[in-house]
């Protein structure tokens, strides 16, 4: 038996790379490797980290690169890095179904598949990407149905049902609304746009050039959440300081109260991930150009309610009622119990939701913790799910470390028994 790979995104194709041969990836998509993320074809969609820094190959830094036959500090389009990753993943063992439960059989684990069959495995880890966006507690029922809403802008085609004079709203203001705008603009849209968050903030800018490492190289993580924001504050070049705090995020999340955690999520988050998760100097003048032509509009407010009243829809932002052609959902990844192999999961007893209820609750391994507080030998997660217990692990760099440490600790203990 081998290890079965829920996921057949970035994620997967990590693990997959890591795990050599000995690794079967479940997942419907026909084509593994890019995922949503990086399977857009629009050419303004660019990555948001320089090339140098996404080679699949922890041994190899410059491989992205190199394949591109680009500049290490390049901004790539999305779709040449999900090309990349497909080409790198290869031929590998492939299920075409959807994963709907994964259980204990003796000393092994076997996963449920759509089709009604079962697929054994030696172990299991869930790469399962992000959750698809919450629907909006302050939209009506009716707006799920109207044919201007669009629930997960990135799914192929989903802009598609957008008019080019349609007054747009887009309800996140982060990379996904950033995504959307650029798709709408490359299409000639003429309408006008309003991005709207509860502080509307958008991402901030790489520099053209890489900015070099501050004199403190984070030798040791700064005490609490307030040592930590005297750090950021004092610093000279606030990009470079957060780069080079990046490698020790975890150990400063770890380090931190729940309640600072708690303080952290309710008043900076929005704050850290606009600094954080930058986007290519092309896009940001791409995005301050259409500010000024008037053609983006960003707000900050809370939507009171969003109605479907034919042939658009009323809403109710900044004390006012604002009409709209078409609402785009891009308030970014749900909640993970949105996910129902997730469910099932938490339902038997092998996870539960983390204490901060954004993920799943892992031990320093990646497995996941179950009902009686003990992890779940032989089963593993990667990528996003992890998120209450590790913070910094949406990115690339991030999630191949992951994945190449589940890889090593399979390698050394070949076999493992379910708890």
């Amino acid at each position: 038996m081998d290890t079965v790979i829920i996921g057949g995104g970035p994620a997967g194709a990590l693990t997959a790379l890591a795990l050599g041969r000995a690794a079967t990836i479940v997942d419907p998509a026909a084509r593994l490797g890019p995922g949503s993320a990086y399977a857009t074809r629009e050419p303004r969609h660019l990555l948001n980290s320089r090339a140098g820094s996404m080679s699949v190959d922890p041994a190899d830094p410059g491989d992205f690169a190199t394949w591109a036959r680009c500049r290490p500090d390049a901004f790539l389009p999305r779709g040449t890095y999900g090309a990349y990753l497909a080409d790198r993943l290869g031929a590998v063992r492939h299920l075409a179904r959807r994963a709907v439960r994964v259980r204990p059989a003796g000393s092994a684990w076997a996963v449920e598949l759509s089709d009604g069959t079962t697929r054994p495995a030696s172990a299991v880890v869930l790469a399962l990407g992000p959750p698809p966006p919450v629907f909006p507690s302050a939209a009506t029922v009716g707006v799920r149905r109207a044919p201007g809403y669009v629930p997960v802008p990135w799914s192929p085609g989903a802009l598609d049902r957008v008019r080019p004079a349609d007054r747009v709203l887009l309800l996140g203001t982060g990379l996904t609304a950033v995504d959307a705008v650029l798709t709408l603009l490359s299409r000639g849209h003429t309408g006008q746009i309003v991005a709207v968050s509860r502080h509307g903030l958008l991402p901030r800018a790489h520099t053209d050039l890489p900015t070099p490492a501050p004199v403190r190289a984070w030798e040791s993580a700064p005490p609490g959440l307030r040592g930590l924001l005297r750090e950021v504050r004092g610093s000279a070049d606030w990009r470079a300081t957060v780069d080079a705090l990046r490698p020790r995020v975890d150990q400063v999340w770890a380090g931190l109260t729940l309640q600072e955690q708690q303080r952290f999520l309710r008043h900076l988050a929005r704050y850290w991930e606009v600094h954080r998760h930058r986007c290519a100097p092309e896009v940001a003048a791409t995005i301050a150009a259409a500010r000024e032509a008037r053609a983006l509009v960003v707000a900050a407010g809370r939507v009171s309610e969003i109605r479907s009243v034919p042939p658009g829809f009323e809403v109710g932002l900044a004390g006012g009622r604002w009409t709209f052609d078409a609402v785009v959902n891009c308030t970014g990844p749900g909640h993970p119990a949105g996910l129902p192999l997730v469910r099932s999961l938490v339902a038997d007893g092998l996870a539960r939701a983390d204490p901060l209820a954004l993920g799943i609750d892992v031990d320093a391994a990646g497995r996941p913790v179950g009902r009686h507080s003990l992890p779940t030998e032989g089963l593993y997660v990667v990528g996003s799910l992890r998120r209450g217990r590790w913070w910094e692990t949406t990115a690339i760099p991030e999630i191949r470390d992951q994945a190449y440490a589940i890889g090593g600790r399979l390698a050394a203990v070949p076999a493992h028994h379910a708890a």
